[in-house]
């Protein structure tokens, strides 16, 4: 608990204070954090697509001089549904890539599948991709790039402060661990 939070406590429950650093922007950049939480949410595209749109929520380490303990939203990762082969498989091309890299960074299994004729030159591979849970990624110490987007809102302009993820910690494979 920081000195501010102990010295607010002593005061009396009625009395609000107004902390000048609690409203200040994350600056841009680069930080170490922790996954503590996961927004997922079925989604329909404008275009009329099916997916999913997960957001992990990053909480930035105690070190983060300043910034320590705040939380960071992601800016979003989508996970499209596809139509169904032959095989009854869900099978996309492009529009999949962010997430199976969004994967790959976290160290998430996934599982390879040869598809197509097997006395024809059209047999290819297809990476299975998982739908992502929290007990999956929950507690990961990542590297996370923070950026801002800019928006127009009911009150006028408004800045928010959004993560991407980066990379899991050096020197945790699983990204378990504060190293």
């Amino acid at each position: 608990m920081s000195q501010v939070d102990e010295l607010l406590d002593n005061f009396d429950d009625e009395d609000v204070y107004y902390d000048p650093q609690m409203s200040t922007l994350i600056p841009e950049g680069s930080y170490p954090a922790k996954i503590v939480d996961l927004y997922s949410k079925k989604i329909n595209t404008q275009r009329g697509n099916k997916g999913m749109l997960y957001k992990p929520k990053y909480r930035l380490d105690d070190n983060v001089r300043n910034y320590q303990n705040r939380d960071v939203q992601d800016s979003g990762v989508w996970r499209f549904f596809g139509t169904k082969d032959a095989d009854g498989r869900r099978i996309t091309g492009g529009s999949n890539a962010g997430y199976k890299k969004f994967l790959d960074k976290l160290h998430i299994p996934m599982e390879k599948i040869e598809v197509g004729e097997s006395s024809s030159d059209e047999r290819r591979v297809i990476i299975k991709l998982p739908a992502i849970t929290k007990d999956m990624i929950l507690d990961k110490s990542v590297v996370i790039s923070v950026h801002h987007e800019e928006w127009e809102g009911t009150h006028g302009r408004q800045i928010t402060p959004v993560a991407t993820l980066v990379r899991v910690r050096n020197g945790s494979l699983h990204g378990q661990g504060d190293s």
